[in-house]
């Protein structure tokens, strides 16, 4: 993973003009080279499935950074309890994942991503609603700059 937060796709904009799904699809796109789109067969893989529909609604992509920020959006923006959090990365899958990153890289993340945790925490309460982990298929032929408007989401931007 890289350690820095790099614009790469369109969903990155806060004004995007694709549909969610347009937009998810551009996701799983830049993305090829680290991961195949999940098919929504297991519980874990309808959980990867919601979290890369986090990614695209709140704008971050996969860097070790962005993935920081989509777990603090996660936790402040979404309908998604820390309890209900907390038992996904309890899952083989997760302590899979998690001892790939490695703990060091992960305490970095933290750390680094402390400047993001303000920001974060500061956008989610000018939402006026949470983010339906589970609740976002009405919303996926929304333009996602529209569907933003709608929660009053104000996106990370790169600099």
């Amino acid at each position: 993973m890289k350690f820095n937060r790099q614009k790469v796709a369109a969903f990155q904009d806060q004004d995007c003009q694709l549909t969610l799904r347009e937009a998810l699809a551009e996701f799983y796109t830049v993305n090829l080279e680290l991961f195949c789109v999940p098919e929504p067969a297991t519980p874990w893989t309808q959980l990867l499935v919601h979290h890369d529909v986090g990614h695209v609604f709140f704008g971050v992509n996969t860097s070790i950074l962005d993935e920081t920020a989509g777990d603090y959006w996660t936790l402040f923006a979404t309908d998604l309890s820390v309890k209900e959090y907390l038992s996904y990365l309890n899952t083989p899958q997760a302590k899979k994942l998690i001892k790939q990153i490695g703990f060091i890289t992960i305490v970095k993340s933290i750390v680094c991503g402390l400047p993001l945790l303000l920001r974060v925490y500061q956008n989610s309460r000018k939402m006026n609603r949470k983010w339906q982990t589970k609740g976002y298929q009405p919303y996926m032929d929304m333009p996602l700059g529209k569907l933003r408007k709608l929660f009053d989401l104000e996106i990370l931007d790169y600099q």
